[in-house]
């Protein structure tokens, strides 16, 4: 199985994020689009693992949810990685609540480690990949577009709870479907 623990993106959103694919037109063709449903932030992508083993990462982030209270994010600003002149991916950031994120990530990375897979080599940064830069063609400059982004506010959504995912790669595109949902501790 390819596995990956993730939060999902609440419903309002989604139809939110529509909205910025007509204000990144100037990349036309050049840009593949997450389809709204696979929209997500990825906490930690495991990769193909034995279907024995799912059972301790659902433990695992049954021990981190424990320990962490529900909070509420804010999507804001719009990017690419590695940078807007030459983007590969294209995400939406996240504002409040970032550093909540950071931490429950970091958590989740460590109760995983104890189970023999490999720590994040790079710092964890919040982000929702919205969009994919095709491999054929040239890459567009979306300095220009994304600059005046960066202050956009998509609204805010709580984090409530894990999901660990499976990921199965068709010639469509990935499909994805939760294997174990896992709430975060109620907050008194």
């Amino acid at each position: 199985m390819r596995v990956f623990v993730a939060v999902a993106l609440a419903p309002a959103l989604r139809e939110a994020i529509g909205g910025v694919r007509s204000r990144l037109n100037s990349a036309g063709s050049a840009l593949r689009w997450v389809p709204p449903d696979n929209l997500h932030f990825t906490l930690k992508f495991l990769g193909e693992i034995a279907e024995a083993r799912v059972a301790g990462i659902a433990d695992a982030a049954r021990e981190v949810a424990g320990r962490t209270g529900r909070f509420e994010i804010t999507l804001a600003g719009l990017g690419a990685f590695p940078s807007p002149r030459r983007p590969q991916v294209v995400w939406v950031g996240v504002g409040d609540g970032a550093d909540r994120l950071v931490a429950l990530a970091g958590d989740l990375d460590t109760a995983l480690y104890r189970l023999k897979f490999p720590r994040e080599h790079r710092p964890f940064q919040p982000h929702l990949t919205v969009a994919r830069v095709r491999r054929a063609g040239p890459v567009p400059d979306l300095s220009g577009p994304l600059d005046g982004l960066a202050g956009l506010v998509l609204g805010s959504q709580p984090v409530d709870a894990l999901l660990v995912m499976e990921s199965t790669l068709n010639p469509a595109g990935a499909t994805y479907r939760p294997v174990d949902t896992v709430r975060l501790r109620e907050v008194a």
